[in-house]
């Protein structure tokens, strides 16, 4: 029999009049036909924009309003109210490719867990469409790697609308965090993915939008101090052993990170974190070699 189970592809949208048709066409457009489509408009204040757009398609999607609640709490409702098998996370600012969903759901039939979290590449593109980078994780990394448990996540593999996850997921560790409002994509992924092996399928199978209108870029003071607690939480919960399986070791484990956030972001209270721990354990001289090359970024924080 082929496997053709129901995927539930969930929108959720606030104040999204500028980029949510785009999304929900890409999410019409799939070449996988055993799909819903789910918006959920987290009370919008646009004068009607947003609804308007929702409520064009019709029968074609399931519209849902909500009061305002925040993404996570969005999110949580399209869990609830999915029919599928699967969830798959759709930004009312990203875009699917035609084969996004295809091609994870090919994948899965292969593996022998039909409950395995399936992850692709994407892309990264600016407000008005135009390609920035892409992410492509068997560039960067061996299979056997990626399918590592958290080694993803850790590594920045990981993108909330890259993600094919089966239902059974949010039984067993729960759904998003209502009350953190720009992390709470990272915080569920951390407790799904905790222990448990994902799947990488080839592809660049979605594109995510930056620009300024973004919760953690109108959040960003908001943004920095949950991704600092989110960060120490992870180095002081993760057992020796997990350190071992994500990096080989414990010192490569702090220096990956340390040098993750270096780059990517800038999480003071975690940097620190990380790098006491490197002082420490005498990786003072890695540490320091990477303040020299980016002394410019974090001077005032040394």
């Amino acid at each position: 029999m082929k496997f053709n189970p129901l995927v539930s592809i969930v929108i959720p949208v606030f104040n999204g009049a500028n980029y949510l048709r785009e999304a929900i066409d890409s999410a019409l457009a799939q070449t996988y036909e055993n799909v819903e489509v789910l918006v959920i408009n987290d009370g919008s204040n646009d004068d009607g924009a947003t609804e308007e757009i929702a409520l064009s398609y019709g029968e074609k999607i399931r519209y849902f309003h909500k009061k305002n609640g925040g993404v996570a709490a969005a999110l949580n409702m399209g869990i609830s109210e999915m029919r599928g098998e699967y969830f798959s996370w759709l930004s009312h600012d990203d875009l699917y490719s035609p084969e996004k969903i295809e091609k994870q759901i090919n994948h899965l039939s292969n593996l022998k867990d039909k409950q395995d979290i399936v992850f692709s590449g994407w892309i990264i593109i600016n407000e008005v469409g135009r390609e920035i980078n892409r992410i492509l994780p068997l560039k960067r990394h061996e299979r056997e790697k990626l399918e590592s448990p958290l080694f993803p996540l850790i590594n920045g593999m990981i993108s909330g609308c890259n993600l094919l996850i089966h239902k059974n997921h949010f039984e067993r560790v729960g759904k998003f965090n209502e009350d953190l409002p720009t992390t709470q994509d990272f915080d569920l992924w951390f407790r799904m993915m905790r222990g448990k092996s994902c799947r990488i399928c080839e592809g660049v199978l979605h594109k995510t939008r930056i620009h300024n209108l973004q919760g953690s870029r109108v959040h960003s003071k908001a943004h920095v101090e949950e991704n600092d607690v989110l960060w120490i939480k992870i180095m002081s919960d993760l057992s020796e052993e997990e350190k071992i399986q994500v990096s080989g070791s414990v010192q490569n484990f702090y220096s990956d990170v340390f040098m993750h956030l270096l780059k990517y972001s800038v999480c003071k209270k975690a940097l620190k974190y990380a790098r006491q721990y490197c002082k420490a354990n005498r990786l003072s001289v890695f540490v320091y070699r990477a303040l020299r090359l980016t002394k410019n970024k974090i001077k005032d924080w040394m």
